[in-house]
This record gives structure tokens, C-alpha cells and sequence, in this order.
């Protein structure tokens, strides 16, 4: 079942691949460009921005000279030609020695009294293509073909991304421009749309008011010297252009254009094709991520990689001049992380499940294992007691037994003992992993309990001829179960005497610092070495050096450590291999 919801998942993923995402490809375009924000390049365009009120002014402080029947107001793409006004702008600027001079608007009535011979080789004028796609030339201002359409073609949302540079069998003014400047064959294909890699927004490029420049005696030459000068009208809301850094007057964007053609860092688009191909790796990608991570992690390694996505093509579109729709790329990552996330929580809650029952079972199973343990060791318990009351009452009773009999019994006595301080191991051990182990809040005196366990374990002292030192220091009384305590101090003695050899000394000391009781226990015996000493509080692990020489669970250390830490203390073990070793665990006087 698990199988075909995935599946089925994965096959609306893969639908995600050829969504038409278009307009979102557009929104992001427009984006990237405030990303990248204003290019530093030179440029050797410079704007002169013209007010057409202005003009007029200047055209009714002069009425008695000038002839209005010759003259037009803006009507749509149409511009007030006012020939004095110009030919004395022109005049200024051809003593700058610009390279080319080029009027963004199309001015199709003017004042033609008097020849419109301008002092400038390299001018080129607006033409414009009607409602009926026809190219209508700026007939009288030339009679040459230095002129190309100014028109500009938004896309669907009205934005202007794009131009041509020849439409109904004629030029653009980019193209116009670009002849008149060189007679390098042009190798790209005119047909195709130009991409317009916008310099920034309005205000990008240098600009001056014609007005002033009219006015002027003296124009600084630097400025325009060698310069592309475009005049157009300054920018209003009415007639300028959408475009990705908002609203732009014909002027700027003709100026782009012209920017764009000529210095050839045109945005190439690239195929449908390379999209879907990323797209389609993105969606293997992401799906891995998704299936096979923590979500969490999952979380953020979609995040990073959609990141990485974006600064990649942020790169190729800043330096390589290169666009690759990636919005369905965008979209299959995140659109696999949701759809799929729901089949990973599904796979979670029934793993989930599944571990629950199996712990369930587990726990059934150690709990039956605990019980067997239990019952099993307190069966045990009867006849090993039954063999030391027979061994010590034989014992007992004939005393004239021979040597090798006596001797046999103690060592099934001895044996008797062993067995019942291995089962009682095993009981203590299956209360503590069934966590029914409970402590006894009772008044300890620390030093009686050290007494008590060196005199119960004199006898092992004396078979070995071991001499024990106690140094015990007046305690303040603790809190804690009595018993447990005692059993951890008779452990560490045992142990002690256990590992040390003949005539050698065991010291158990006793001191209070800093609000806690310690007792330590030292011994001069085989030691521990530096590759067992961290694991001897293991439970079942046993040195490596005594496991063939000395008899032992392994359980002791872990018991012992096991109840200080139940007491809020804490055990330590420092030993020298053939030196001795030193056992010490402190208990806190106050307890919370």
C-alpha cells in the first residue's frame, strides 16, 4: 500500500516538471535585475532630456518669427519639432565632437522654411511604424536612410524586456545607430528579439537638461566628446514604460537598447529544454533528501539547495549573461518536499507503530525473563542453604574426620557461599532493570558500617594474612538505605582482599570535604590496567588479568557503582597495573 501512494506521489511530482510557470519565470527575471541592481560599466551614452512645455514656451515668446502651421504638439508618439531650438543644440554639441548624435523621438511635423542642413555628420533620427505596420520615415528631416523605428514592444503583462531591431522591412533605431557608427557586418540574427540587459533604473545613465545646454555660452567638451548623445523627452507618468526596474521614459529605455546592442551583453534565454532537464534532477535530488533525512534536516537542506539554485543562476545571469527559467525547478523542490513529506510522516507513524509494538513485546519478554530469573534463583536459594546447614553440622558433629574430608567440605562450603552471593547478584540485578529497586531514608553512620564490614570479612584478612587498617575520621551522620550502603563498602573490601596477595595491607579510610563523606579503599594487589580500568563498572565485565586466576560475576563494581549514584554520589577508580589499586566513593551529607 506504502508502494503505490508512492508512486502515485512521485507521479505528481513529476507533473510539477511541466507546469506553465511562465509568468512567474517573467516575475523573477524583473527580480534578478534588482538583485544584480545598477552595473558599473562604462558607457559611452550620454542622455539630453527635452521638455516639450519648454519649447512651446520658447515658441510663444517668439511668435512674430516663427510660423505655428509648421508645427505639432505630442500626440502619442509624435514630439514638437522646433528647428531654432534644435539647430542651435546641435550646433553646441557638434563643437564637443561627439560620435553620434540620435533623436529617440519621432518628429514627423516640423519648420521646413529654410533647408534642414545640420552641422553634423553622424545624426540619426526617429522613424515610427503605424497602427498599420508601416515604417513612416522622418521624411523632412532626411533624405537619407540614417533613421530607424523607435518603437517599443512590451510583452503580455505590458512590461518591456525585449526589442527588434528590424520589423516590417525596417531598422530600429539600435540598428540605425550601430551602422552609422561602423560598417562591421552584423553576424547575429536581426530577426530575433534583442533581450535588453538593463543598465539599472531611471537615472542609470548621465544625463543633462537640453534647456540649460540651450542657455549656455560654453558646454564642457569632456562631457560629450566621443559620447552617443540620445535626445529624447524627459520622463511622466502618462507616456513612460513598465520595465524591470519600473516605470523608464522612451529615452532610457532606447538608451539600453542601444547599450545593449552595441557593447553585445544582450540576456540570452535559454531553452525549455535545460529547465526541464534541472528540473528534472531536482526532483531525484530533493525526493532523496525528503525519504531519507530527518525532517528537520530535511528542512533545511531543501532551503540550502533552493538557495543554491538561486545564487547559481543569479551568477549566470549577472556574469554570463545567460536566463534560465527556473521557476518549475523551484517549484518540483518544493512541490516534492510537501508531497512527499506526507508519505514520509506516513512511513514515520507506522515505523513508529511498529517499534512500539516490538517494545511492547520486549518488555513482555523481560518481564517473563525477569520473572524466570526470579523464581528460578529463589528455587535455588533452598537447596544451596540445605548444603552449608548439612556441610556445618557434619562438620560440627565429627570433628576426628579425617584431613582431606574436612578440607573437602569447606571448599563445598565455600563453593555453597559463592553460589548464593551469585544468585543473590542476579536477584538484585533483575530489580534493578525492573526499576522496582527503592531506597530507605534512614540515619547512616558511615564509620560503624566500614567497622562492621572489615569485622565480617576479618576471616578472609586472616586465611590470607592480610592487615587491615582502618583510619577513620569523626562523620556527620547521612541520609540513605542502610543497607544498599553497607553493601557497597563490604563489596569494595571483599574486592580488595580478594585481589591482594599474602602479607600485603589494606587501608580503609574515611574523611569529610567540602559537605561530603568519603571512603576510600587501597589496596597493594594486581591492579587494573589503563585499557580496563575504564570499563570495570561495567556490568558482567571482568579484568582481563584476573579472569583465569579469580572467580567472579562482574556484577560487584557495577552494583556498587550503581547505589552510590542512587545515593547522588559518585565512585572513582584509580590503579596501577602490579601496584594496587584505590576505590573511593563519596556521599553528599545533605540530600535534596
Amino acid at each position: 500500500m506504502l508502494r503505490l501512494n508512492l508512486i502515485f506521489r512521485l507521479a505528481v511530482c513529476i507533473a510539477l516538471i511541466f507546469l506553465p510557470l511562465g509568468n512567474l519565470d517573467e516575475w523573477l527575471y524583473d527580480q534578478f535585475f534588482k538583485l544584480r541592481g545598477v552595473q558599473k560599466r562604462e558607457t559611452p551614452i550620454v542622455l539630453i532630456k527635452v521638455s516639450d512645455a519648454k519649447v512651446y514656451q520658447l515658441l510663444q515668446q517668439d511668435k512674430a518669427t516663427l510660423s505655428t502651421n509648421t508645427l505639432a504638439i505630442e500626440h502619442g508618439n509624435l514630439s514638437l519639432w522646433l528647428r531654432p531650438f534644435y539647430s542651435e543644440i546641435i550646433k553646441k554639441l557638434s563643437l564637443t565632437k561627439p560620435q553620434l548624435l540620435v533623436f529617440t523621438q519621432f518628429y514627423d511635423w516640423v519648420d521646413h522654411r529654410k533647408p534642414g542642413n545640420l552641422n553634423l555628420k553622424n545624426i540619426v533620427y526617429s522613424g515610427t511604424i503605424n497602427d498599420e505596420n508601416r515604417l513612416i520615415p522622418p521624411t523632412r528631416l532626411t533624405l537619407g536612410d540614417n533613421y530607424g523605428f523607435n518603437n517599443l514592444f512590451p510583452d503580455s503583462d505590458n512590461t518591456v524586456r525585449q526589442s527588434y531591431l528590424f520589423y516590417s522591412y525596417g531598422a530600429s533605431l539600435a540598428l540605425a545607430a550601430q551602422k552609422a557608427m561602423s560598417w562591421t557586418p552584423i553576424t547575429r540574427n536581426l530577426l530575433e528579439p534583442l533581450r535588453i540587459d538593463f543598465r539599472g533604473p531611471t537615472g542609470s545613465f548621465p544625463s543633462f537638461n537640453a534647456w540649460d545646454l540651450f542657455n549656455s555660452d560654453k558646454i564642457n567638451s569632456d562631457l560629450f566628446k566621443n559620447k552617443i548623445i540620445l535626445i529624447g523627452h524627459e520622463g511622466s507618468p502618462a507616456s513612460d514604460f513598465n520595465t524591470p526596474f519600473g516605470k523608464m521614459a522612451r529615452l532610457e529605455v532606447q538608451a539600453n537598447i542601444l547599450d545593449t546592442f552595441i557593447n553585445h551583453h544582450e540576456i540570452n534565454i535559454l531553452p525549455r529544454s535545460y529547465s526541464l532537464i534541472i528540473a528534472a534532477i531536482s526532483l531525484i535530488i530533493s525526493g532523496f533528501i525528503v525519504l531519507y533525512y530527518p525532517l528537520t534536516l530535511a528542512w533545511v537542506l531543501i532551503l540550502l539547495f533552493c538557495s543554491f539554485i538561486v545564487l547559481i543562476n543569479l551568477f549566470m545571469f549577472s556574469e554570463l549573461k545567460l536566463w534560465l527559467g527556473f521557476s518549475n525547478v523551484i517549484a518540483t523542490v518544493l512541490g516534492t518536499h510537501l508531497i512527499l513529506l506526507g508519505y514520509t510522516l506516513r512511513r514515520q507513524e507506522e515505523s513508529q507503530w511498529l517499534l512500539e509494538q516490538e517494545a511492547k513485546y520486549f518488555k513482555e519478554l523481560d518481564q517473563f525473563k525477569n520473572n524466570f530469573i526470579s523464581l528460578f534463583s529463589h528455587d535455588l536459594k533452598t537447596p544451596i542453604a540445605k548444603i552449608k546447614a548439612i556441610t556445618h553440622r557434619v562438620m560440627t558433629e565429627h570433628k576426628q574426620l579425617p584431613t582431606e574430608i574436612t578440607e573437602a567440605l569447606k571448599g563445598i562450603d565455600r563453593t555453597s557461599g559463592d553460589l548464593a552471593r551469585l544468585i543473590s547478584d542476579i536477584l538484585k540485578i533483575t530489580r534493578l532493570e525492573s526499576m522496582s529497586l527503592e531506597t530507605l531514608k534512614e540515619v547512616i553512620d558511615l564509620n560503624r558500617l566500614v567497622e562492621t564490614s572489615a569485622a565480617d570479612l576479618k576471616f578472609l584478612a586472616d586465611e590470607k594474612q592480610i592487615k587491615m587498617t582502618l583510619d577513620l575520621e569523626p562523620l556527620f551522620s547521612i541520609e540513605g538505605d542502610q543497607k544498599l550502603i553497607q553493601e557497597v563498602i563490604t563489596n569494595l573490601i571483599e574486592n580488595a582482599l580478594k585481589y591482594s596477595p599474602s602479607n600485603s595491607e589494606v587501608v580503609i579510610k574515611t574523611e569529610e570535604t567540602h559537605n561530603f563523606v568519603t571512603v576510600s579503599v587501597t589496596d597493594q594487589g594486581i591492579g587494573i590496567s589503563s585499557e580496563d580500568l575504564p570499563r570495570v563498572k561495567e556490568k558482567f565485565f571482568r579484568c582481563s588479568n584476573t579472569i583465569n586466576t579469580t572467580q567472579g560475576t562482574g556484577l560487584g563494581l557495577y552494583l556498587a557503582n550503581y547505589f552510590v549514584e542512587l545515593h547522588k554520589g559518585k565512585m572513582t577508580i584509580e590503579s596501577q597495573l602490579g601496584l594496587g589499586t584505590q576505590v573511593k566513593f563519596s556521599l553528599p551529607i545533605e540530600t535534596k
